[in-house]
């Protein structure tokens, strides 16, 4: 049996460590890629967190939003969270709030995806905007949708495809396929 020097033996140790350690990181990460995928060969998995709280900041040094996941992925353009709740405020009250099972925001542009049973609240007069995916605008400050869509405010619920409309949900614009309805109360 060959003789090997301790020196020699403690070198070989730390490689087969190091290439064990390299190893469980390639699984890893491609563990991570199954599971978000990447838009382009070049993005690059940042990190990941539980229980994730966010605040904005307008230019008066005022919260100007809120939000909330129960878990999240960066990568270097965009940014994916689950289990969302995001509130909109002005003069640091909530103005309108949107909850939804997903939401992937462009870290370059900072428009926001919400996807999965998205449901926006107004606070000012408690309308409901209801539908599966929702995008924000942040150059325009509005919301967008192109899929069907269906607000409930007070006794009018009322249906239709496409949307542009205000944050608060104050001003809305439907842009085809408009079904309006009145509905008794408790029914």
């Amino acid at each position: 049996m060959a003789k090997i020097d301790r020196k020699k033996g403690l070198v070989i140790l730390v490689l087969g460590v190091v290439a064990a350690i390299a190893l469980l990181f390639l699984i890893n990460w491609e563990r991570k890629k199954e599971d978000y995928p990447l838009k382009e060969e070049k993005e690059v998995f940042l990190s990941e967190a539980q229980e994730v709280n966010l605040v904005g900041w307008n230019k008066e040094g005022e919260k100007s939003w809120k939000l909330e996941a129960d878990s999240g992925v960066q990568f270097s353009d965009r940014t994916v969270l689950s289990g969302v709740n995001l509130y909109l405020l002005e003069k640091e009250e909530p103005v309108s709030s949107v909850e939804a099972k997903e939401i992937i925001i462009d870290n370059r542009s900072s428009n926001l995806l919400f996807k999965g049973d998205v449901k926006v609240i107004s606070y000012l007069d408690g309308a409901e905007l209801l539908t599966s995916e929702l995008e924000w605008v942040a150059s325009e400050k509005k919301l967008r949708a192109q899929n069907k869509i269906t607000i409930k405010r007070k006794n009018l619920v009322i249906e239709g495809w496409g949307f542009v409309a205000d944050p608060d949900l104050s001003q809305i614009e439907i842009e085809r396929e408009v079904v309006t309805r009145f509905v008794r109360e408790g029914g």
